[in-house]
């Protein structure tokens, strides 16, 4: 337990507002330490499953008195993981947010300065497609109005 309670400082530690920022990037190797940590706790439990078995064969629970101890560890492993799941999909997504950034900033720098130019150019083309699609409709819209007054017309 002293292992999830390390973990849950060091979430909150760095889960605070200034690591947020866009420049912030937590180092890889606290990410890697909290998978490690994630690994070793769950082959703590396992472990302890084992035990629980091993004492079990051994005739050392009689009754029900083995399912509850079974039930009260995957509990406790299942409340573990799910927190430890929540602190490591926070990292990814900032370690996701950030890469996305750097591929951006790549980008800009690889793009030919003509490029702009181009998509102004295509654009341009884009507004006049929906310029005329526009005045078709309201072409249809004028011609039906016309159609409905001279039909009260000649119903009069």
């Amino acid at each position: 337990m002293a292992a999830i309670e390390n973990i849950r400082s060091l979430s909150r530690a760095q889960s605070r507002p200034e690591h947020h920022s866009p420049e912030f990037r937590r180092p890889l190797t606290t990410k890697l330490h909290l998978y490690e940590a994630l690994y070793t706790l769950n082959r703590g439990f396992e472990a302890t499953m084992l035990g629980l078995h091993r004492l079990a064969e051994l005739g050392v629970f009689q009754g029900k008195g083995l399912d509850d101890y079974k039930v009260a560890v995957e509990l406790t492993r299942a409340e573990a993981n799910e927190e430890l799941a929540a602190t490591l999909q926070e990292y990814e997504e900032d370690d996701s947010a950030y890469w996305d950034r750097r591929r951006h900033e790549r980008e800009k720098q690889l793009q030919d300065p003509d490029d702009v130019f181009f998509a102004a150019r295509d654009r341009k083309q884009e507004i006049k497609e929906q310029i005329k699609t526009l005045q078709q409709g309201l072409a249809r819209q004028s011609a039906g109005k016309r159609r409905g007054r001279s039909r009260k017309k000649r119903r009069k």
